[in-house]
């Protein structure tokens, strides 16, 4: 088997990963977990390996490394607290209030702001085809809101939540776009992991919002496999399979993260779509692919020989 075929498996089995996130997080929920302790003790879980993986990519590269009192290693940081930080914060607390298969659809409408901040970072034009690839993921996500029906109201709270969880998503890949090119990706996943469980740990613990003590052991296999299976195994994979691949073919793979959502959610949460869900759904997917498959974009979609660096497909 050759280098692209591994990396199309290693971007698969990551994109599955990802999404995967939210039906262990709905399990745990169930067992009463708040979603704060679940965030933190997700991020502990799997924190030793992080910092194993900091010290094992950058061990024969000291020059792939940035100063940690330089403007590149303070950029990381930035970046690393709003993608994995801000952003994860603001996921689970929405996730707590709406179904796991609509949270992802909405998680997913982060490459249309991509495109959007871009075009305002890099100062480019934005075509014909991201304005209706926008529209039409808007009008998707309005359907899947309206089609909940009355016993299972979509929270409003929860939709808002998540909205802004994906826009900062998207404010980390556009930040991190140059330093993505200079420096090992495994080890800058590594870097911005241990910083943001760090960070949240701290504002859990300061908060008085880390209630470990009751977590059930059931809770706890979950949380364990979440961190396992949804995080620390993924952001590897997903950095090895761009390697190989390239961000462009990477990223079409990553597409099938929400449809998988939506297939475990029904399978293991008994979650259902309505007809207009289903409508939403296929408008969702098909706004962002307009997106997804075109030829050039300013960042996460190169062409094949080009490289970047991590996380391209989100928790």
């Amino acid at each position: 088997m050759n280098r692209p075929q591994w990396g199309v498996i290693f971007v698969s089995l990551s994109a599955i990963g990802f999404a995967a996130k939210g039906i262990f997080a709905k399990l745990a929920y169930h067992e009463g977990v708040d979603p704060s302790t679940l965030l933190t003790l997700r991020m502990l879980s799997v924190l030793p390996v992080y910092v194993f993986g900091l010290f094992w990519f950058g061990r024969n590269k000291p020059l792939s490394r940035p100063p940690v009192a330089s403007r590149d290693f303070m950029t990381i940081a930035l970046m690393g607290l709003m993608g994995f930080d801000i952003s994860a914060v603001l996921d689970f607390d929405g996730l707590a209030r709406i179904p796991a298969g609509t949270e992802r659809l909405i998680l997913f409408l982060y490459p249309t702001f991509v495109v959007f901040l871009s075009s305002i970072v890099h100062r480019k034009p934005i075509g014909l085809r991201e304005l209706v690839a926008s529209g039409l993921a808007y009008v998707g996500i309005a359907l899947v809101t309206e089609g909940s029906g009355s016993s299972h109201p979509v929270s409003f709270t929860g939709v808002g939540l998540v909205l802004a969880s994906a826009l900062f998503y998207a404010f980390y890949l556009v930040g991190m776009e140059g330093l993505l090119r200079r420096f090992d990706p495994l080890w800058l996943t590594s870097v911005v992991m241990v910083l943001s469980t760090a960070a949240i740990f701290i504002q859990s613990a300061l908060a008085g919002s880390l209630h470990p003590q009751e977590v059930n052991s059931r809770a706890l296999v979950q949380i364990l496999l979440m961190g396992i299976f949804s995080t620390a195994i993924p952001t590897f994979l997903v950095s090895l399979g761009i390697s190989m691949i390239g961000a462009s073919r990477a990223a079409v793979i990553s597409f099938f993260g929400p449809v998988a959502t939506l297939l475990m959610a029904m399978a293991f949460l008994g979650e259902k779509l309505s007809i207009l869900q289903e409508a939403g759904t296929v408008v969702v997917l098909c706004g962002v692919a307009l997106v997804i498959f075109r030829n050039t974009s300013p960042l996460i979609w190169k062409k094949s020989s080009e490289t970047t660096g991590t996380d391209e497909a989100f928790r």
